[in-house]
């Protein structure tokens, strides 16, 4: 997650538009809502709990068709994924950790193990590699323990005083460079003071409630030392529901802001690896925009797991980060990935077009863009065929599905209906889903997303639906 204001301000137009607030991510990083609202009114309502509607009160039938067979060929169906774009920023290819800590921490000396082995896991190299950055070291020299007491509560204007008055001029402090992560671990007691509400930094004020209870589980910036930018993180000392310790989501918040630092070093000045390809605005759309390669992977899976690797000893809790190779390929698009993979293609996808209002273009005018999905218009039914597909063989068949809209709000969506003739299959089987939108909002267009559910897994698939086909 970044600290760019700019990303909340397309969230904030959002919200208004559907009437919603700030809710919390699956991994506690906040996100704004997302819908578009209605045509010309506030209000729009958004998916069920748990994110999967039942079709609403929609009577569409989907006609029976040919649902083909179980195939040996993984996967069967080539998806269209979406890969995140360098925007021409750099990457960092020999990141540095400094580890900032505080000794009355009884996590102190496992987070500076956790910086020191990191680079030199396997995980590293899937969950970043691919992007061109090296092995991020720390070591003893780039240890900073506070040896003062851990303050009550710390704003974001606090941690960058504290970079630009101590980095290469203090004692312990090592000098920045372009590959240089300041890394915050904030000891229990210690709130993360948070702008207004929602969102890190960003040089703005600094008023707010702690990041805990805002369910933030941390953030990365860029700060001016000299001349230099560098980067910094910062993780404060959550415990998000039951069956992890603060200390484990901090690393797992910190394996997040790490990946993210490296990939997309010049956030708010010369962004690199954020934001998917045009033809995929469905994927940003469902991500409501958080989307640098570790917020990625935070609503399409439960991407936390517990890394055992022995060689180096490296035993924490980590979060999977996107890759651009895999998902094209029928993989599992968060890396380090699990086998086997299981989702649906939609085999029948149209450009079409999205109308984006000046609060979305920066501009004083509305923007039309072509991205890829389905035409059909307001009160018209459409068929979407959708294969499915898996990278091996699966236990059995999984469970399809479908919502709209944001994922994160649990109220009800009622824009679009749609009906599944074949809610379950294997790899090569195909469902006809009939589909009918109700309403558009803001943006002419409407998002439904397909849930492949298998063994209490599951894996997302965005469509966008629009009232006008491609100009």
């Amino acid at each position: 997650m970044r600290a760019n204001l700019s990303i909340f301000v397309v969230g904030a137009f959002l919200a208004a538009a559907c009437g919603g607030g700030t809710n919390t991510s699956p991994s506690g990083e906040s996100t704004p809502q997302n819908d578009g609202g209605t045509e010309k009114e506030t209000g729009a309502p958004q998916p069920e709990a748990g994110g999967v509607t039942d079709g609403g009160s929609n009577d569409a039938q989907a006609d029976a068709g040919d649902h083909g067979q179980p195939s040996s060929n993984y996967p069967a169906f080539k998806p269209d994924f979406a890969v995140l774009q360098n925007n021409g920023g750099p990457v960092m290819k020999n990141p540095v950790v400094v580890a900032i800590t505080w000794s009355s921490d009884p996590s102190e000396a496992s987070f500076q193990s956790f910086a020191d082995n990191l680079g030199a896991t396997n995980y590293w190299k899937a969950a970043v590699g691919e992007y061109g950055v090296g092995p991020v070291v720390s070591g003893a020299m780039n240890h900073i323990s506070m040896t003062t007491a851990a303050p009550a509560s710390l704003a974001d204007s606090d941690l960058q005083n504290m970079v630009t008055t101590n980095a290469g001029k203090t004692a312990g402090w090592p000098a920045p460079t372009a590959d240089t992560i300041y890394a915050f671990f904030l000891p229990p007691g210690t709130l993360l003071q948070m702008q207004g509400g929602g969102g890190g930094g960003g040089g703005g004020g600094d008023a707010g409630t702690d990041a805990c209870s805002q369910g933030v589980g941390g953030y990365h910036s860029e700060i001016a030392v000299g001349s230099v930018s560098a980067e910094y993180a910062v993780v404060p000392s959550c415990t998000f529901g039951p069956g992890n310790t603060a200390a484990q989501q901090s690393t797992m918040s910190m394996s997040h802001e790490i990946a993210e630092s490296a990939t997309d070093p010049l956030t708010n000045s010369n962004p690199g690896y954020i934001g998917f390809d045009q033809d995929h605005f469905g994927f940003d759309w469902f991500l409501e925009f958080q989307d640098e390669n570790g917020d990625a992977c935070e609503a399409y899976k439960d991407s936390f797991f517990e890394d055992k690797e022995t060689t180096p000893p490296f035993d924490f809790w980590v979060q999977r980060t996107w890759s651009n190779k895999q998902g094209p390929l029928g993989h599992d698009p968060c890396q380090p990935g699990d086998e086997p993979y299981f989702n649906v293609a939609i085999l029948n996808m149209q450009e079409v077009t999205v109308s984006l209002p000046p609060q979305l273009t920066g501009t004083s005018t509305t923007q039309n863009i072509q991205v890829k999905g389905v035409h059909i218009p307001v009160g018209q039914s459409a068929t979407v065929d959708v294969g499915f597909y898996s990278d091996a063989p699966t236990s059995g068949p999984w469970t399809l599905t479908w919502g709209q809209g944001s994922p994160f709000n649990p109220t009800k969506a009622t824009y679009l209906g749609a009906k599944i003739d074949y809610t379950t299959g294997l790899n090569g089987q195909i469902a006809h889903v009939t589909v009918t939108p109700n309403a558009m909002g803001v943006l002419d267009a409407e998002l439904l997303w397909f849930k492949s559910t298998l063994n209490g897994v599951s894996h997302i698939m965005p469509l966008v639906v629009s009232s006008y086909e491609s100009d």
